[in-house]
């Protein structure tokens, strides 16, 4: 189960770095996919996602592998967030 709070703090820092202010925040859920049928976001914006995701919560993705595992839906960022901090 995801953390509700973090979710909604991943959902609002993915809108404002990627500039999706025309979005319906409560369309967009932890399942919510980044890419297609979801937010349709391109590498392009993964990538500020990743830089933004890092520098909001003080986190490091060192494997593209590992950011592609855990940067697929709003859900799985803030598992991912969530169980980094933990290790910290």
């Amino acid at each position: 189960m995801h953390n509700q709070s973090l979710v909604s703090e991943v959902k609002n820092l993915i809108i404002t770095s990627v500039n999706l202010h025309h979005l319906d925040p409560a369309a967009i859920t932890a399942d919510t996919s980044l890419r297609e049928g979801g937010l349709e976001l391109d590498s392009v914006d993964i990538l500020e996602v990743v830089v933004a995701v890092e520098q909001q919560f003080g986190v490091k993705i060192n494997d593209a592998e590992v950011g592609k595992q855990h940067f697929r839906t709003i859900g799985t960022i803030a598992d991912f967030v969530e169980e980094a901090k933990s290790k910290q």
